[in-house]
């Protein structure tokens, strides 16, 4: 059974966890994720999603085995960014992020953005497919990053 919950404080470190696992995987593609002096990366704001009302942590879950994670910010009224996105690799091409994804809008509505690096091919992939699901939704390339936007007001099934 999936499951998409928002991840509380108690959490938080466990999350951390597999965040860290993201970031390692994420920096292969993204230069700019800097590590401390014991190798691990550096990312300032994982506790401002337990600290600001405008940030939203979620996990996605599988058969109660942790399965992915999303950072969700609020920009601005019914404007959101999807800042982070991980699937666990053993969990991928299960349709997990898809429905990952597509649950976290459902929660919200109106606008979503999210980026990646342009080198991390596989995100590309995935999003461009993804946005394809939303009649609102466009793209930009700039130096380093392809950037998407969707807008919705309806729900959307992925099943």
């Amino acid at each position: 059974m999936k499951k998409i919950q928002l991840v509380g404080e108690n959490d938080k470190e466990k999350v951390r966890k597999y965040f860290i696992d993201y970031l390692l995987e994420l920096s292969q593609f993204d230069p700019t994720i800097k590590f401390d002096k014991n190798k691990k990366p550096i990312y300032k704001w994982f506790d401002c999603y337990w600290e600001d009302k405008d940030r939203y942590p979620f996990l996605l879950s599988e058969n109660n085995q942790f399965a992915g994670l999303a950072l969700v910010r609020e920009l601005e009224p019914k404007h959101f960014e999807i800042a982070e996105f991980y699937v666990l690799p053993k969990f991928r091409g299960k349709n997990n992020a898809t429905m990952f994804a597509a649950e976290i809008i459902n929660l919200f509505g109106g606008e979503f953005s999210f980026s990646t690096r342009l080198e991390n091919l596989r995100a590309v992939k995935f999003w461009d497919k993804f946005v394809l699901n939303f009649p609102k939704h466009s793209s930009q390339i700039s130096e380093s990053y392809k950037e998407w936007s969707i807008t919705t007001e309806n729900l959307v099934d992925f099943e």
